[in-house]
């Protein structure tokens, strides 16, 4: 499931990751304003919001995806990045209802989907994807949707009840 969400340029970030050194990527400073935190906190809950399991915000996933920014993508990504927050401040994005800003982010997702070019990223496109891939990489995300087995443990073939979670083990890809 995750591995169909990774775009090109997440796999090239996390090229970008691997080339920088430790020490550098401890120093970075932040890249985002306080309201642009405020933003994408609000959207990434609204792409996965708190239910019976955790939502984006309880598992981390606004530090998660303003690490993987500063650290991994580049420039032009980020300023991609970074223009679609603005374009939300500039529309009122958090003075707006819980249905204004659905309302606001469905209107942002048919644009990216109408504006969609070969080797282009969107604002969106990095936002849900990042969203996704942080909640799912957290140990939360994981336990809320998969029966989650730590490994070292023995392999049991097992049937699946209907209703019953899928199997995921931690360390695998």
């Amino acid at each position: 499931m995750l591995g169909g969400t990774l775009s090109a340029p997440t796999l090239l970030a996390f090229d970008r990751w691997n080339q920088t050194a430790p020490e550098s990527r401890a120093n970075s400073a932040s890249i985002l304003s306080e309201e642009q935190r405020e933003i994408m906190a609000r959207v990434t809950e609204l792409i996965i919001p708190k239910t019976d399991t955790p939502g984006a915000i309880d598992v981390g996933v606004p530090a998660f995806i303003e690490l993987m920014l500063r650290d991994c993508y580049a420039k032009p990504a980020q300023d991609t990045f970074l223009a679609g927050l603005g374009d939300l401040a500039g529309k009122g994005f958090l003075t707006g209802s819980a249905d204004q800003q659905t309302s606001l982010l469905k209107q942002v997702e048919a644009n990216a989907l109408a504006n969609a070019k070969a080797g282009s990223v969107s604002f969106w496109q990095l936002i849900k994807e990042l969203t996704v891939w942080g909640y799912f990489t957290s140990e939360a995300g994981v336990k809320a949707s998969f029966d989650y087995q730590p490994i070292p443990g023995k392999f049991e073939a097992i049937k699946i009840k209907p209703g019953q979670k899928d199997f995921m083990y931690g360390n695998q890809v």
